[in-house]
């Protein structure tokens, strides 16, 4: 395997491979990351082509044509068009065909050689429609009610009964794997678990049907739903030995792979279904390839309501206990994953056990799970992430008195909130571009945050019937009995929450007798991005919890 081209001009999105092998279909955004635009990748030469026809359009991956002069389909959404339409382009750039949709704004397609999927998306619904691209008659297949429309998805086409495949939480809670067919187009589930959404599906190359199921699972995140792909993972888990590995995405004579190394971390592989030959890796990470890696487990409790939570404990070298560190996921709608975290790593390295919860509210366990974190900040979704420290495998782990929170944005502030309490006394806490009074921080993004700004303010509480609670559930109104050391850290630009929740924080924290550590990068928005910046906010931030856990713990600790 070796490095074909340089993609650094550009944000790499994703990337799909060609149909025939010889190249790559690349998903780029621009500089400012306002438009996506695809491009064909040339393997053997690594030139490559722009597909998008216009700068200014907007495109994504609709699927491709096989044969003797091969095609790439593409969702293109021109300036100032009512919605997005379907192109067929070369792999040089030409337009070859253009299709319409139905008269309904097009949101994105899927499409192969025969039909075509075109998604409406409208304020209280999501329409799905079908047609055969020699006709350009159309069909509703289903109409996924607003609340699922944003995680509902075709996926796949079946090319020999035009079946559709698509992942939907439309009548469940859990994002399953269905099959619409006949004329009904009623969902038949494939693939679904009661806790843990499907979040991606791999297809045969040959006829377009699933064949591997991504789930959140993290004791069982592939399922393969034929032998074909059964015999792949199995190979795998050979080529890997007991270190994690996953199938990123494969054609009809090659899979490509990540492994998780104990030496090196993450690196790319491709290997052969026919035969038994394996590429040389890649390393995901250049500058960890001697470095080892340190044990990263899933563990699961139950909540103290009897909720599942899951989460990942990450181990320093030597024997427990260790001083800890809780990071917070931002969102709080994301979610930690099972693959090699970066900053786990950057902690367990300076010896610190790092201990990540998937808290209530976090996405990929069902919309139950979301739901359940709906005015709760502070409150349920705090008790989460007392109750995982309190969690067997972290009990086992971690030093009592030697633990520390830390996270951005919501994370931010969860790290504050939990120094409010006395269940797990903290010994100190780090927080980055955290909300502090969260009236304000809800009535901006009702006011100024657009649709998904209101959607997300609703789930946090109403400015003004649940003032007071949202008052209550404020860091700054707790500045008085937050004792422990704090970090804090904040941009001078960033918009979605203003500069002044740290500085009126810091004032109140002041007041009250505790001299916080604040750091303003004043060229940075909400997320840190410059290089420096995000040196600094390493190293101030591991300088700190060697100072706060462990040289003031003593030689012997």
């Amino acid at each position: 395997m070796q490095l074909v081209t340089d993609l650094r001009r550009w944000r790499l999105r994703d990337f799909h491979w060609g149909a025939d092998g010889s190249g790559l279909v690349l998903a780029l955004d621009d500089a400012g990351g306002r438009r996506r635009w695809l491009a064909w990748l040339e393997l053997r030469s690594g030139a490559i082509t722009r597909l998008t026809p216009e700068l200014s359009a907007d495109a994504r991956y609709a699927g491709q044509i096989a044969g003797d002069k091969p095609r790439i389909l593409m969702s293109v959404r021109l300036p100032r068009a009512k919605g997005a339409v379907l192109q067929s382009v070369t792999t040089t750039g030409e337009v070859i065909s253009e299709w319409e949709g139905p008269d309904e704004a097009v949101s994105w397609w899927l499409a192969n050689e025969v039909a075509a999927v075109a998604v409406c998306s409208g304020a209280s619904a999501c329409r799905w429609w079908q047609s055969r691209l020699a006709d350009e008659s159309w069909t509703v297949m289903a109409d996924i009610p607003a609340v699922d429309a944003q995680v509902s998805r075709p996926v796949t086409m079946h090319r020999a009964d035009l079946s559709l495949f698509a992942t939907s939480s439309a009548g469940r809670d859990t994002i399953a794997l269905v099959r619409m067919s006949g004329p009904a187009c009623a969902p038949e589930v494939i693939y679904a678990t009661d806790h843990y959404d499907v979040t991606s599906v791999l297809t045969s190359a040959d006829s377009g049907a699933p064949e591997i199921v991504t789930t959140t699972d993290p004791d069982n995140p592939q399922i393969p739903l034929t032998d074909g792909a059964a015999a792949d993972l199995s190979r795998l888990r050979h080529l890997a030995g007991d270190a994690p590995a996953r199938i990123i995405d494969r054609n009809a004579g090659h899979c490509l792979a990540e492994i998780s190394n104990p030496v090196g971390g993450p690196a790319f592989v491709t290997f052969s279904r026919t035969s038994k030959a394996v590429s040389k890796p890649l390393a995901r990470y250049t500058s960890l390839s001697r470095i080892r890696m340190h044990g990263r487990t899933p563990f699961k409790y139950r909540a103290r309501d009897g909720r599942p939570i899951s989460g990942f404990l990450t181990r320093p070298p030597g024997t427990p206990p260790w001083p800890t560190v809780l990071v917070v996921h931002d969102g709080p709608w994301a979610r930690d994953e099972p693959h090699m975290d970066p900053w786990a790593q950057y902690l367990a390295s300076a010896g610190f056990c790092c201990v990540q919860v998937n808290y209530r509210g976090s996405r990929g366990f069902g919309k139950d799970f979301r739901d359940a974190g709906d005015g709760q900040w502070s409150l349920a979704m705090q008790d989460d992430l007392l109750d995982g420290l309190r969690a067997p495998e972290v009990a086992e782990a971690a030093d009592p008195i030697r633990i520390a929170a830390m996270g951005h944005g919501y994370g931010g502030y969860a790290a504050l909130m939990l120094a409010t309490q006395d269940e797990v006394r903290l010994a100190c806490g780090i927080s980055a571009s955290a909300p502090t009074e969260l009236d304000r921080y809800v009535s901006g993004l009702m006011s100024f945050g657009g649709g998904t700004g209101y959607a997300y303010a609703s789930r946090i509480g109403d400015p003004a019937a649940e003032r007071d609670k949202l008052v209550s559930a404020s860091p700054v109104t707790h500045a008085k009995s937050m004792e422990i050391p704090l970090l804090l850290f904040h941009g001078r630009q960033d918009a979605c929450v203003p500069v002044s929740h740290l500085t009126a924080f810091a004032d109140a924290l002041r007041r009250a007798g505790n001299t916080p550590e604040v750091i303003i990068y004043e060229d940075e928005g909400h997320a840190y991005s410059r290089p420096q910046n995000v040196a600094d906010f390493r190293l101030r931030t591991l300088e700190f919890l060697h100072t706060k856990l462990i040289a003031t713990a003593g030689p012997d600790c």
